[in-house]
């Protein structure tokens, strides 16, 4: 079984950013005009969003949960808000590149059956994501770099198909 550690340093500055970006956009709710208000309280919803993963990121690495398991039966990705095994037989590959430079993304045989069932969360994450968030690795919060991890994946995945 090979398991990545999660990169404490990293969730934690993290942390510190977005309660950074929260007093900014509460700043900005409190003293400017109303379009502006609107925007902030949007903003601080999406930096609210992220700060919540990045505790539960935080928890798990604190509890000695690994980011990332892989065993020869398939990949435990708990680098997302909700921790997801896949098998290997479920997998067609791993890809990077997209617009979320510091993901992979697990790119499943059916995607359909990992699509939210709820259509309006399904159109609302799909403004900001054509991919599910549940599909992608979070490499950033990992500890070798997203080169690696992607060359270790694939490795993996053709030696258990």
């Amino acid at each position: 079984m090979t398991k990545i550690k999660f990169r404490k340093s990293n969730i934690i500055i993290s942390i510190i950013l977005c309660l950074l970006g929260i007093s900014f956009f509460v700043y900005l709710l409190m003293n400017e005009d109303f379009i502006i208000q609107w925007v902030s309280v949007l903003w601080i919803s999406i930096i609210l969003y992220i700060l919540y993963i990045r505790y539960r990121q935080l928890t798990r690495a604190n509890s000695g949960t690994s980011g990332l398991e892989m065993n020869d039966k398939g990949i435990l990705n708990s680098t997302l808000s909700s921790p997801l095994f896949l098998s290997w037989k479920e997998i067609e590959s791993f890809e990077s590149g997209f617009y979320r430079s510091n993901h992979i993304f697990i790119k499943p045989k059916n995607l359909e059956k990992y699509k939210d069932k709820n259509k309006l969360l399904h159109f609302i994450k799909s403004i900001f994501s054509p991919k599910p968030d549940i599909l992608m690795i979070d490499t950033d919060v990992l500890e070798p770099g997203k080169k690696e991890l992607l060359v270790l994946l694939n490795n993996k995945l053709r030696e258990n198909r």
